[in-house]
């Protein structure tokens, strides 16, 4: 399942996107006496356009060439516009923005300069609102089911309790929370780390940025654009719509507590594993065992982030958009929690607490609970996605050809079982 040709094209046209995007971010390193933030505030915005541009051009090249499954829209019109259906769409979104705004509003988390690169990103992005009335006219000729989930919130915002579809409202609701909270952090997220990257050019040049401290930043940067890119390019057109959201509370809560606000209360007060010495003070009397650990540390970071490469415009916590095979999913179900977690081991050391061996117990122990609350996370997003036939047929390719079987071979419940049939 793993292998199909399908998979293997999409990756690679998803790391020509990637290559795209940090070619932009080394010129802009480059442009020492040029202030592009006059043109554009938020500066990874151009490095996300690439990654976006790219990774769509590619996707309509392979639909023309029948290597990808048909959309879920006719490219011929289907039905005249329906002018009231259009403005209920424009009304679901304007209402579902308004909400978003009220809820920054009211949270104080979202006050103060931390979310500052957010509302950059959202000035940069705002000029693209005059394209959402010709969109919807659009897509209201060649959807199939032009009735979705923004009509039924604008039907909703007009007091048409009763015409409503409640599951259509529900999932409106949880995918929209799950991008309004995901959105603003990997924004900054990826501001912050874009930045790291262009210090380290700027400060050294393609040597430090080959260094491990260099690539480790580059990692987590591939990492954030093409996240930045899922939760923003959320679009029927573009085949990347949600399908579904994680419907159970567990599930939910073992996502939001591994982010932040969540996980500054949690981590510093419950899971705190990090003590005084990290890896490389550890390893610094042993040179060559240092280089090789750090090597280790960022394979395991690349191995991360080209698992959110693979998702090309798709990325998402908490949401089915797309069953994905390729890249390092053909080998586990789960790459991103396994490199990140075994890489949290190698970098925070708390086998080695200089507080005497109490210390270093309570802090492997502290670690070993976030390892679990990531299995949760795993499991519950399996349960999820088992709703897909095509998820349930990979994961069961995946028990005997992953590269992980032999784990579900010395311990069976670790194996993944279809869920019985409704």
């Amino acid at each position: 399942m793993s292998s199909n040709p399908k998979s293997a094209t999409c990756f690679i046209a998803n790391v020509a996107a990637l290559a795209a995007g940090l070619a932009v971010i080394w010129t802009l390193a480059q442009w020492r006496d040029v202030t592009v933030s006059a043109f554009v505030s938020y500066l990874p915005m151009l490095p996300c356009a690439a990654v976006f541009i790219i990774v769509v051009a590619a996707e309509c090249w392979l639909r023309g060439k029948r290597r990808l499954g048909a959309l879920e829209w006719s490219p011929v019109p289907q039905r005249a516009v329906d002018y009231q259906r259009v403005g209920l769409a424009v009304l679901g979104l304007l209402a579902t923005l308004g909400l978003i705004a009220l809820a920054y509003w009211v949270f104080p988390e979202y006050h103060g300069d931390f979310y500052q690169p957010y509302w950059q990103f959202l000035s940069t992005l705002a000029p693209l609102i005059v394209l959402v009335p010709p969109y919807f006219i659009w897509a209201d000729r060649r959807t199939p089911q032009p009735r979705d989930e923004l009509v039924e919130f604008g039907r909703l915002v007009i007091g048409h309790w009763h015409e409503v579809d409640r599951t259509l409202i529900q999932r409106h609701l949880l995918g929209w929370t799950v991008k309004a909270f995901f959105l603003p952090l990997m924004t900054v997220y990826l501001n912050n780390e874009m930045n790291a990257v262009i210090r380290v050019i700027r400060g050294g040049g393609t040597p430090a940025l080959l260094g491990i401290d260099g690539l480790f930043h580059v990692s987590y940067t591939i990492d954030l654009l093409f996240c930045v890119v899922g939760y923003t390019a959320t679009m029927r057109w573009l085949d990347s719509h949600m399908r579904s959201v994680e419907p159970t509370t567990i599930g939910w809560v073992a996502a939001l507590v591994c982010y932040q606000p969540f996980y500054s209360v949690i981590g510093h007060f419950y899971l705190q594993y990090e003590g005084s010495l990290q890896w490389d003070r550890w390893l610094a009397p042993a040179p060559i065992l240092r280089s090789a650990w750090g090597a280790a540390i960022v394979a395991l970071s690349m191995f991360y982030a080209l698992a959110t490469v693979a998702f090309g415009i798709r990325f998402s916590n908490l949401t089915h958009r797309g069953i994905i095979t390729g890249g390092p999913y053909r080998y586990t179900k789960h790459p991103a929690y396994l490199s990140k977690n075994l890489s949290w081991w190698l970098i925070s050391v708390p086998f080695v607490a200089g507080q005497g061996w109490p210390a270093a117990l309570r802090h492997c122990g502290a670690l070993l609970v976030l390892n679990g609350i990531y299995f949760l996370r795993a499991r519950t997003e399996e349960r999820h996605l088992s709703r897909d036939p095509a998820y349930v047929a990979y994961a069961q390719w995946m028990n005997d050809h992953g590269l992980l079987r032999w784990v579900g071979r010395m311990g069976p419940w670790l194996r993944y079982r279809s869920p019985a049939p409704r």
